[in-house]
């Protein structure tokens, strides 16, 4: 178990660093999306990066498929909803275990469904200071393909996806790349504190440490860097640490 942990933190650790070395927005999308497919793993991933998501084409996109992401680029806009839509809207994930037993997209659904291979969907909000800037949808051929841990690891790559495209965004891109890089090492020592410490996988990690940066109104680059400069955070954001 420690070993598929370090395995999951040297991934994310990898991640970081590819995201921040590559050049060009472009290929940061596609760099995203292979992600995906490799470490939630995923049969086909697709990222849009725009500041408003409607049923017209995003204005960054990228997707691991070009014919699969053109298909289900049609199907929703046709539809005029879906799953990456919903949850760009609401900054948040909206999950589908399985298509065919969901009514809440039912255009999208019978589109996907006779169309493709999917059966699983798991959308996931990009979020850049508190803004929803794009969001990454990930399919599976197979029900329930998105367990608990995969929408973890999930969270744990829109997150690093956010640092990358923060800084494309940004003018100044050469010292953005500098603050993300220190950020995501950072980040990652802290996940890697936590979850031998706590013997929890890298996601749930993550995951406490978000919630401690929620409830304290903190930075979570500055909370991970407390805690990995100190080995502790102060009062009762310990306990969120430690689920206590």
């Amino acid at each position: 178990m420690t070993d598929l942990r370090q395995s999951s933190a040297y991934d994310f650790a990898s991640l970081a660093r590819s995201l921040v070395e590559t050049d060009g927005f472009d290929s940061t999308l596609e760099t995203i999306v292979g992600s995906a497919v490799e470490l939630i793993p995923c049969r086909w991933a697709a990222v849009a990066v725009s500041p408003h998501l409607t049923d017209h084409p995003a204005k960054h996109s990228a997707s691991s498929h070009e014919a699969f992401g053109a298909t289900v680029a049609r199907i929703a806009s046709r539809a005029g909803t879906s799953p990456g839509i919903v949850a760009f809207d609401e900054g948040g994930t909206v999950h589908s275990p399985d298509l065919a037993c969901d009514d809440r997209f039912p255009d999208y659904r019978d589109g996907i469904l006779q169309e493709t291979a999917v059966r699983s969907v798991l959308s996931v909000a990009i979020r850049v200071h508190d803004t929803t800037v794009g969001v990454l949808t990930m399919y599976a051929a197979e029900p329930g393909a998105f367990d608990a841990e995969a929408v973890e690891r999930a969270h744990l790559l829109t997150e690093h996806a956010a640092l990358a495209i923060a800084a494309e965004i940004s003018g100044d891109r050469a010292d953005n790349l500098e603050v993300a890089l220190r950020n995501s090492r950072t980040i990652g020592a802290a996940i890697g504190i936590l979850t031998e410490r706590l013997r929890i996988p890298s996601g749930q990690a993550f995951e406490r440490l978000r919630r401690a940066s929620q409830q304290s109104n903190r930075k979570l680059s500055d909370l991970a860097a407390e805690l990995v400069e100190t080995g502790t955070l102060a009062g009762p954001l310990e306990d969120v640490l430690t689920g206590r």
